[in-house]
Order: structure tokens, then sequence, then C-alpha cells
């Protein structure tokens, strides 16, 4: 799998708004990819702690039964104090208490990666209103005055500027193309 890189993958170039869609897709699989592989790896940690304080508790069984072999007449409270913390309970305790420890570092991995990809969400949004602004000419460009000349309709002439325009942007655009690659 490729490097996940947040900062690098959420910032949006607007000089290459097509270049950000046609990556856009393929980061956010990536994103989704990873929030699906450690919420996978949170399952199993669950089903490995589950068992893990099943031992825990097989093992108190098994020690209470010996503790009321020896002292029958024990309370419930003597044999609670005999057992907590005995030397035969701790290496289970612990195993339980590191699986635990790993499991909160996991939630927080997968809690990271889903707002990674909520960002990437927003970045889509984001994208989405770029292009919505570029389409509906937000963005001022510097214009020459024109005079009508006679007997040509307004219409005609918008569309001759419309193309004028058009063929400026893919102009600058290809020209900033070429300075990239070179």
């Amino acid at each position: 799998m490729t490097e996940l890189n947040f900062e690098r993958d959420v910032a949006i170039d607007l000089d290459d708004l097509h270049m950000e869609w046609a990556h856009h897709a393929h980061k956010r699989r990536a994103y989704a990819d990873e929030v699906a592989f450690l919420e996978k790896q949170a399952k199993q940690q669950v089903k490995l702690i589950d068992v893990k304080r099943a031992k825990l508790k097989e093992e108190t069984g098994k020690l209470v039964l010996r503790i009321k072999e020896s002292e029958p007449k024990m309370t419930v409270q003597q044999v609670d104090a005999t057992i907590a913390g005995h030397a035969q309970l701790k290496p289970f305790e612990k195993d339980l208490s590191d699986a635990q420890n790993a499991m909160i570092d996991m939630e927080y991995d997968l809690n990271m990666a889903k707002n990674a990809l909520k960002a990437m969400d927003d970045k889509k949004q984001a994208l989405e209103n770029e292009v919505v602004l570029w389409s509906r000419d937000y963005f001022s460009t510097p214009r020459e005055k024109r005079e009508i000349m006679p007997g040509k309709q307004a219409q005609s002439i918008k569309q001759e500027i419309q193309d004028e325009k058009t063929q400026s942007s893919r102009v600058a655009v290809n020209e900033r193309r070429r300075r990239r690659r070179e």
C-alpha cells in the first residue's frame, strides 16, 4: 500500500483541479482501506480481551476452589481478600491489562483514521465548490474593453468572448504544465 501523508493528501492545488479530481477517489479509497483494516484489528483485539478475561476468570475459580478445600469455613470476604493480588493470578491480570492497553491504542488509531477519511470527504465537497465557482466565472480575470460592432448580435459577441476566454485559459494551463515538467 502507498504511504499515507495526510497533509499532502488533503491539500487542494487550485491550479490543477482536474488532477485533484483524478486522484481524489484513489486517495479516499486508501484512507477507507486503512479504516476498514483498523476496525478489523479492533474487533480481533476485543475477541482476544474476551479470551484473556475468560482465562483469568477460570484461574480465579480454580484458586477459589483450592482455597475452599483447604479452609472450608472461610467467608466470601476472606476468600476475596486471599485471591486479591495472588501471585498465581498476576500473569493473567498482566496479560489482560496489556491487551486492554493495546485496545486503547487501536481505538486511538481508528479514530484518527476515521477523522482523516472524513477530511477526505470534506475535501471532495471543497473540490465540488471550487468547480462550481470556476464554472460560474467567480474568479476574476483581466478583460479587454470591447466595443460592439454594428450589425453583430450580443449573443454572438458573448460566444466569441467565451471562446476566447476558454482558449486563453487552455493556453495558460498548458503553459503551467510545460513549466512543471521541465
